[in-house]
């Protein structure tokens, strides 16, 4: 589900609060009174109460037939609207996208079908709602003169007085108006439904603390990583990303994974993290089956640096200090030297005030990838996971950086991803990964060699 239908979705919630902060108690309460009314009528006069007895109950059927077809037009829009959204929210964050591939035609068609079928499906849901209540509206007049002519027909026979004439007028309206008002009411209560559906949907999703569980807390972690027979794949997948992995890596040591693209290495990494679950097996901190573990010990223990470093708009400390608020200036700018960003925030006049824009746009992807690795450093944690950390800087900064983050990692258990060589002078072994299962385990040197006279295979 893309995130701007997901945030789509989420605004359910305010149909369901305007649906109970509607007319639903007043219908509701009104609802016995009519029923008083309309015995008090049938105590002046069977037969004037008959047609409101009948018009009730019509009105009331012609609700309820219509409350499936409702569902579904509630149902259609509601996903309409979803996809409209996520178009919206896909275009805006891609705009260089679309613009760099000639696309602008291509994304407006795409806006202004799902615009017209989310209108076409509004005029259908509209017609419907106002059929059920001009109808509701008819019935009632219509009720209103049947009343008048039996009435005067019974006035003149003598069976009728003028005042209860009158009285039965006065009660058939208060007595129709909450099956009108029950009728809007069904309307409101499907596009509800849907929505609380929605809502439903999302909140019976996994949660990383499940209510009732309790978890083991390591506010300190030594660094040892275990995986026992993981195995891993993707929802909607039919392959498995991870395949029976099995390996150890101890507390300060210091490992690489490489292999093709696509081999699972970006998955371990977040395996480890905690931001997956293993389908079958068991990744293990310290001994600890990763799933006993608090997620928020796991997250402190662990500085993760993505492929993708994602930035926020605000200005370069506070993407640096993320989830750090309060770490001082001298931890943000020792962070920023070993990350090779004192360059080019020397050079800014704002200096680390500046303004990075949403998605860190006013910054290069190297740039970036430097603010990314100053959060890892300024997090300090005993597990560094780098993915992929240089992949978009020069090779000068890379090799500065390189032995910078060596230095500091010195007694931290570290895991890289990377499809560059000269990255790997800071690790010591190096784990080879093809299609999810591991080919080659082994120090690096003797590793390298082999991969260099075309000693190890690839995975069946």
């Amino acid at each position: 589900e893309s995130v701007g239908s997901f945030a789509a979705n989420l605004r359910g919630f305010e149909q369901v609060r305007d649906f109970i902060a509607s007319s639903t108690v007043t219908a509701l309460i009104d609802l016995p009174f009519a029923l008083l009314f309309i015995g008090v009528m049938a105590w002046i006069s069977p037969w004037l109460a008959l047609p409101v007895l009948l018009a009730f109950g019509v009105i009331l059927v012609v609700g309820y037939v219509l409350q499936q077809r409702l569902h579904d037009l509630s149902q259609t829009t509601y996903k309409a609207s979803a996809l409209r959204n996520a178009t919206l929210v896909e275009s805006l964050g891609a705009i260089e996208t679309i613009k760099s591939q000639g696309a602008e035609g291509v994304v407006q068609a795409k806006w202004e079908r799902t615009n017209a079928f989310l209108a076409r499906t509004n005029v259908k849901m509209r017609a419907l709602s106002s059929s059920a209540m001009y109808s509701t509206n008819t019935l009632t007049q219509l009720v209103s003169v049947t009343l008048i002519v039996i009435g005067v027909y019974l006035i003149s026979q003598k069976e009728l007085t003028m005042g209860a004439l009158i009285a039965v007028s006065m009660l058939s309206s208060r007595a129709l108006s909450p099956a009108g008002q029950i009728v809007g009411l069904l309307m409101q209560y499907q596009g509800a439904r849907t929505a609380l559906e929605s809502l439903n949907k999302i909140m019976d999703k996994p949660v990383e603390r499940p209510v009732g569980d309790n978890f083991v807390h390591r506010a300190q972690l030594r660094g040892d990583i275990e995986f026992r027979n993981v195995k891993f794949a993707y929802p909607n997948r039919q392959d498995s990303a991870i395949e029976g992995m099995s390996f150890k890596i101890s507390a300060g040591e210091r490992v690489a994974l490489i292999g093709r693209v696509g081999s699972g290495k970006s998955t371990i990494e977040r395996l480890i993290m905690g931001l997956y679950q293993p389908t079958d097996g068991a990744v293990l901190l310290d001994g600890i089956d990763l799933r006993q573990l608090d997620p928020a010990d796991v997250r402190r223990n662990c500085a993760y640096v993505s492929q993708d470093v994602t930035l926020f708009y605000g200005t370069l400390r506070e993407n640096i200090a993320f989830g750090l608020p309060y770490a001082d200036d001298s931890a943000v700018v020792a962070a920023a030297e070993v990350a090779g960003m004192t360059d080019f925030v020397n050079r800014h006049p704002r200096g680390f005030d500046m303004t990075v824009g949403e998605r860190g746009e006013s910054l290069s992807g190297g740039q970036r990838q430097s603010v990314g690795l100053a959060r890892a450093v300024l997090h300090n944690a005993p597990i560094l996971l780098l993915d992929e950390p240089t992949s978009a800087m020069d090779f000068t900064s890379e090799s500065q950086i390189t032995a910078r983050v060596a230095a500091f990692a010195q007694n931290k258990t570290v895991v890289l991803v990377t499809h560059r060589t000269s990255m790997l002078a800071m690790v010591t072994r190096v784990i080879v990964v093809d299609g999810g299962k591991i080919v080659a385990d082994g120090p690096r040197d003797r590793i390298m060699e082999a991969l260099a006279n075309g000693r190890i295979a690839r995975a069946a």
